[in-house]
């Protein structure tokens, strides 16, 4: 498998200013990872801070803040790791997953999916008789 890059557009909070970033596409990381220069430039605030696990097994906090996103010709606000520098530009999971992309690993690109529910409208037990789940 290849690498897969997208390009995107990263906007201020209020989703007025948008700049655009070629990122790798990072299946194995939760959150988005963006400049701290480039996010604090936009005046997107730290919400939080969480421990993250890195690829070597260590762990190191992040600080985590919500901003509008433009994404295959989607836009809305989604969770960002302010990323120190020299950090590379990812684009994670939880991003691809409400731009409803994922990876097509074959052609190495981002291919539209569907949403999916779950919901049958069937009370429990009747899926379980049914043999649906």
């Amino acid at each position: 498998m290849g690498t897969v890059t997208a390009t995107m557009e990263v906007g201020d909070p209020q989703g007025r200013n948008f700049q655009e970033v070629n990122l790798e596409v990072d299946t194995g990381s939760t959150f988005t990872a963006l400049p701290r220069e480039l996010l604090q430039a936009l005046g997107v605030p730290v919400s939080r801070t969480e421990q993250s696990r890195l690829a070597d097994g260590s762990r190191q906090p992040v600080e985590l803040g919500d901003t509008a996103v433009r994404l295959a010709g989607k836009e809305f606000m989604t969770t960002v790791i302010f990323a120190e520098e020299g950090e590379p530009s990812l684009l994670g999971v939880v991003t691809l997953e409400q731009a409803l992309l994922a990876v097509d690993p074959v052609n190495n690109e981002l291919i539209p999916v569907e949403a999916k529910r779950y919901w049958t409208g069937l009370a429990l037990e009747q899926v379980r008789l049914t043999g649906i789940a």
